[in-house]
């Protein structure tokens, strides 16, 4: 295995691993390791099919499905993302910052995406450390924030979506399950490695609950703006083949909408889940 680690606090690139096979209990276990310590790995090449996805996310937990397809009765885990010049990617949708189904109780512990389709141009998706972010507060904010939980929901894009793929009478039951959110610590403890990570983001966190709209508006655009630090940022330009994995409590990110007319197919599989965690006491 080589490791070609990220100049920024965030990401490395593997070779010489052949993730189509599986791998023996101690590269497994050195990979486990590697994404603790550098939150996003990216696997060039590697060409797997959607059983060897599944079986890569394994590593670290049981393969989940989507919420939604969940609650819907089914049990697929794999996930597509298709874009192309008919299927534009939605406006405002991925391309902000976020973490994965965070509207829900529980996010997934890890994602596993792997490149069926990659456009000429554009398409990259780009990762964020929430460890450094939290890293980067002045402790008294650090401080009040240990005091304070997030509101966050799926908003109005999503009802929309989902009477697009579902129909109007199952949008409105996902509406009616997820549509009021949840609520997370904005500072919370990663699961396997206790550090502390900053735990919002632009795509779905709307309010800090206890403040007001305009307090909560300014905090929050602050602690957003802790995520734009280049230097804490991984960014993976995608060709056919490719795997990815991240932590999806160490980081957020955010895909493109910079590369129509083309198309861009990548497959998702999660694993593992829990709901974050306050820092105890």
């Amino acid at each position: 295995m080589e490791v070609v680690v990220s100049a920024t606090s965030l990401g490395a690139t593997v070779t010489g691993v052949d993730l189509s096979v599986a791998v023996d209990d101690d590269e497994a276990a050195e990979i486990r390791a590697l994404l603790d310590d550098r939150g996003v790995l990216a696997f060039p090449g590697q060409h797997l099919d959607d059983d060897g996805l599944k079986r890569v996310a394994a590593m670290w937990a049981e393969p989940q499905p989507h919420p939604v397809v969940e609650f819907l009765g089914g049990s697929d885990v794999i996930g597509v993302v298709f874009n192309d010049a008919d299927h534009p990617p939605a406006s405002g949708g991925d391309s902000a910052f976020h973490t994965d189904y965070s509207f829900c109780a529980e996010i997934p512990d890890v994602a596993v995406l792997r490149s069926v389709t990659a456009p000429p141009v554009g398409g990259a998706t780009t990762w964020s450390d929430a460890v450094a972010a939290c890293g980067s507060l002045d402790p008294e904010l650090r401080d009040r924030l240990l005091t304070l939980r997030a509101h966050h929901d799926p908003g109005p894009r999503f009802l929309l979506e989902m009477e697009v793929r579902l129909g109007a009478e199952l949008a409105a039951r996902t509406d009616e399950r997820f549509g009021s959110g949840s609520e997370h610590p904005i500072i919370a403890t990663h699961p396997r490695t206790g550090s502390e990570l900053l735990f919002v983001n632009a795509g779905y966190t709307r309010s800090i609950v206890g403040l007001s709209d305009a307090e909560s508006t300014q905090l929050l655009d602050r602690l957003l703006g802790a995520f734009d630090d280049p230097d804490t940022t991984f960014e993976h330009r995608w060709s056919e083949g490719d795997v990815v994995i991240w932590d999806e409590h160490r980081t957020v990110h955010r895909g493109p909408d910079d590369f129509a007319p083309h198309a861009r197919e990548l497959h998702r599989c999660t694993a593992g889940r829990r709901a974050p965690q306050p820092i105890a006491g």
